[in-house]
């Protein structure tokens, strides 16, 4: 290995082992674009409802609200807030809710709630009753009066709560309870999926079905698979991919998740992963571009730049008006492509703190390797991050290694106040609000901090 590659490589150990402990890189803000995205998704006609309730087994603990949370792309959001009456009941009169799945958490617990769905026009309520118990808050669903829609949507989620607990601790002398338990459960998915066909509940149902051998009784390919062959080729079959219902139930991503659990993380289980899920796209503009965000996402999540290039080559869709991909990642797209390892990055001048145009083809002409590094002085990952890179500057600086950062901070009066606190040795720089779109058409950069590595003639050596 040569010298250059020996400290490139030697620098990205330790950012990784850094960024893996953090257990950020690209993931935190992608979860914000994903948000960001699917607004305008689940942006239907709203209901009014009206929410009552009560809470048992409260009295003895210090809880005075209840927060109320909609799923929101790939995360809970929260809506409102629920105060509770002395005898610990509330009510919240009228409030307008999107279809969709909701939940009502206790304040300051992350894991106490229960969660309900608000029906489609189909099974639409006027007013939902609730019947919380503190002690049962454990993310199953919410016991309601006045909804047939949570009815159902209160037997489904049981019985798979149910037989979750029974896959964590059966025997082998349980499975058959838990065959039959999964076989009923799948019965009743199919029932409600048929008598309630393109409604959010029906689609629900078909999110819980989970596929199981004997019902391919007398296929002899079927009987021949091993477990994981045979989750691969069915795990996401009976999924109502033409239907943007899915979108509006975390059920969808756990499924998607699931799936992706049986691939390996390495080039091949990557592109067979890929496959696998655009293989299920049936021509809904808002699932397939959410599938498409969701695989970009997990490849910028395990670092695999080969399934990274794979998905932008063969599935990104045209960057026009017509796709169904919003301007931020239409650009992340076409910066992904443009600083792909290998090609020559795209150079650019940027004033440093005393108003000096630094440009980057010079200095990574002047060294042996150039790490850009994005960032903001508010960006709590990226001060953790600073001690780990001073410690990687001060040994590889002499060597050839130069850094050339680039502040993403909104005010660059702030950027400038935060390095006169805060001085770093290397090359400082601000894109100024007016060249942020440019930039960012320029250099994949979604979160903060990230690195991109170029060599002499600047050309990506890894992002």
């Amino acid at each position: 290995m040569s010298p250059v590659k020996q400290v490139f490589s030697n620098i990205f150990s330790v950012a990784r082992r850094y960024w893996d402990t953090i257990s950020y890189s690209f993931n935190a803000m992608s979860r914000i674009l994903l948000f960001l995205i699917l607004i305008p998704v689940t942006c239907r006609l709203n209901a009014q409802v009206t929410l009552r309730g009560s809470l048992e087994n409260a009295s003895s603990r210090d809880v005075h609200q209840l927060s109320l949370e909609s799923w929101n792309a790939d995360h809970w959001q929260q809506s409102q807030t629920l105060f509770l009456d002395p005898d610990f009941t509330f009510s919240l009169e009228n409030v307008l809710l999107d279809p969709g799945q909701y939940r009502i958490r206790i304040w300051g617990k992350s894991a106490a709630w229960n969660d309900f769905i608000v029906a489609d026009s189909a099974m639409a309520d006027t007013a939902l009753v609730f019947h919380l118990d503190y002690d049962h808050m454990d993310g199953g669903p919410a016991k309601i009066t006045g909804s047939p829609a949570n009815d159902l949507y209160f037997n489904l989620l049981s019985a798979q709560q149910k037989i979750n607990r029974l896959k964590d601790s059966s025997t082998e002398a349980e499975l058959a309870t838990l065959d039959a338990a999964q076989s009923e459960l799948n019965r009743q998915c199919l029932a409600v999926s048929a008598r309630y066909r393109k409604t959010l509940i029906g689609d629900v149902a078909l999110l819980l079905f989970q596929p199981r051998k004997s019902d391919y009784e007398g296929k002899e390919f079927v009987k021949k698979m091993t477990a994981n062959e045979f989750a691969k080729a069915y795990e996401l079959g009976m999924m109502p991919f033409n239907h943007d219902n899915i979108l509006l139930h975390n059920a969808f991503l756990k499924r998607l998740n699931r799936y992706s659990n049986l691939f390996a993380r390495d080039s091949a289980g990557s592109q067979a992963f890929i496959d696998g899920v655009m293989a299920s796209r049936n021509g809904n503009d808002k699932v397939d571009g959410f599938l498409f965000r969701y695989l970009l996402d997990k490849m910028m999540d395990f670092k695999q730049e080969e399934g990274l290039t794979y998905l932008l080559k063969w599935y990104a869709p045209d960057c026009t008006d017509e796709a169904p991909l919003p301007n931020s990642i239409q650009n992340l797209v076409v910066a992904l492509k443009t600083c792909a390892p290998g090609n020559i990055a795209p150079d650019i001048e940027l004033q440093d703190t005393g108003g000096r145009e630094v440009d980057l083809g010079e200095i990574c002409a002047q060294n042996k390797l150039t790490l850009m590094l994005f960032w903001r002085s508010t960006c709590s990952h990226c001060k953790e991050f600073e001690p780990v890179l001073e410690k990687i500057y001060e040994k590889y600086h002499p060597l050839g290694v130069e850094v050339y950062a680039l502040s993403m901070d909104q005010y660059e009066d702030d950027w400038k106040e935060d390095l006169k606190k805060h001085p770093t040795p290397w090359i400082n720089t601000f894109i100024p609000l007016e060249r942020r779109k440019e930039i960012s058409l320029l250099y994949p950069a979604p979160s903060t901090p990230t690195l991109i590595a170029l060599d002499q003639k600047r050309r990506v050596a890894s992002r």
